[in-house]
């Protein structure tokens, strides 16, 4: 692709950036700021995860030993 028309397209990098810098921007509105966060989070893989979860995005380890049966499903 030629130096002009990578110009022309936004990398995901810049749209990354773009959708941060708006999100947050403290002049614009709420409803914008939220879009912006919603946007990330979906790229992120962020949505339907509960809020307890690790910012690494890996599982948490149970060590079951036994003991408790309602522990379990």
């Amino acid at each position: 692709m030629s130096a002009a028309g990578r110009k022309k397209i936004a990398g995901k990098t810049e749209i990354l950036e773009f959708l941060t810098d708006v999100m947050r921007n403290g002049e614009l509105s709420e409803k914008e700021r939220l879009a912006a966060a919603f946007r990330l989070a979906r790229y992120l893989g962020l949505e339907g995860k509960a809020a307890d979860d690790d910012e690494d995005g890996l599982p948490k380890v149970v060590i079951y030993d036994g003991t408790d049966k309602n522990k379990l499903p």
